[in-house]
C-alpha cells in the first residue's frame, strides 16, 4: 500500500524548497529520489530528495554541505557545479533524480546524460554486500528472513535498467506486484532460493555489462552553460533584493 499519495510528495518538495531558503539557498530545482520514481512505495517509503541550488562565491570558496530532514524524509543539497560533476559520472541514482517526473524547478539540462554501465555495476554490487549484513537499520529484517529482500529488489531494478536501456523502469502491473512481493520477503520462498536468484542476476548484469561498457562513452559538464546559468540566477536575485 502506498505511504504517501502524488499531492503530499509535491507538498514535501515544496516544505525542502521553503527550508533551504530559509537556510539562504538560491533553489535551482529539488527532484525526488527513490521508490516512488519506479512505483515500487509502500508503506514503509519515506520521500527523499536531491535539491540543486545557485551557489554564492562564498558558498563555492567554502564548499559548504547542506542537509534538511522533515517527518516525511531528508533532502541533501547540492551546489549546480557539484550536481552536474556527479551526474556526468553517470550514476544511476543521479539520472533518475534527472528525469523524475516528481520536481520543482527545470533540471532539463541534466536529461542527455546517459548511466554509466559501470556506475550501476558498482551500485548493484553494494546491494550483493549489503545482502545479508546486520546494519543497524536493516538488522531485523535480515534476521526474520536470512537476508534483506530490500536488497533483492534493488538489485533485480536495477539489471531492469541496464537490461531495458533506460534512466529507470517504473512497475505497473503484475511486474509490479510481483517487485512488491520481492522488495517485502513474500518471494521468493526461502532463503536459499533468495540467494539463488540474486546470483542469477549478478551473472544477467555481468553478462550486459561487458557489451555495454565498451558501447558507453565519457560525459562531460558544460560548464559554460551551467556559468551562465549562474550569472544569470545571481543577477535576477540581486536584480530583486540588491541587499541579499
Amino acid at each position: 500500500m502506498k505511504k504517501y499519495l502524488d499531492e503530499k510528495i509535491f507538498d514535501v518538495l515544496k516544505e525542502f524548497k521553503h527550508l533551504a531558503e530559509q537556510k539562504g539557498l538560491i533553489v535551482y530545482a529539488v527532484a525526488l529520489k527513490g521508490s516512488q520514481n519506479y512505483n515500487l512505495d509502500d508503506e514503509d517509503s519515506d520521500i527523499d530528495a536531491n535539491l540543486v541550488f545557485i551557489p554564492t562565491l562564498k558558498q563555492i570558496r567554502t564548499n559548504e554541505t547542506f542537509k534538511f530532514t522533515l517527518p516525511e524524509g531528508e533532502v541533501t543539497c547540492h551546489n549546480i557545479y557539484s550536481f552536474a560533476e556527479i551526474v556526468a559520472k553517470g550514476n544511476p541514482q543521479w539520472v533518475e533524480v534527472c528525469n523524475t517526473d516528481y520536481v520543482i524547478g527545470d533540471l532539463g539540462i541534466f536529461k542527455n546524460y546517459k548511466i554509466n554501465p559501470s556506475a550501476l555495476k558498482g551500485m548493484m554490487m553494494e546491494k550483493v554486500t549489503a545482502f545479508d549484513r546486520l546494519y543497524p537499520s536493516r538488522e531485523k529484517y535480515v534476521k526474520e528472513f536470512g537476508y534483506d529482500p530490500k536488497q533483492l529488489h534493488h538489485i533485480i531494478r536495477l539489471y531492469d535498467v541496464l537490461q531495458k536501456d533506460v534512466n529507470f523502469y517504473k512497475y505497473t502491473d503484475e511486474e509490479k506486484q510481483h517487485m512488491l512481493d520481492i522488495k517485502r520477503g513474500r518471494f521468493p520462498g526461502n532463503v536459499e532460493d533468495a540467494f539463488k536468484l540474486r546470483d542469477e542476476y549478478v551473472q544477467k548484469v555481468q553478462e550486459i555489462y561487458e557489451q555495454r561498457k565498451l558501447e558507453y562513452t565519457p560525459q562531460k559538464v558544460d560548464l559554460d552553460l551551467i556559468d551562465k546559468i549562474v550569472f544569470a540566477e545571481l543577477l535576477r536575485v540581486h536584480i530583486i533584493n540588491p541587499f541579499s
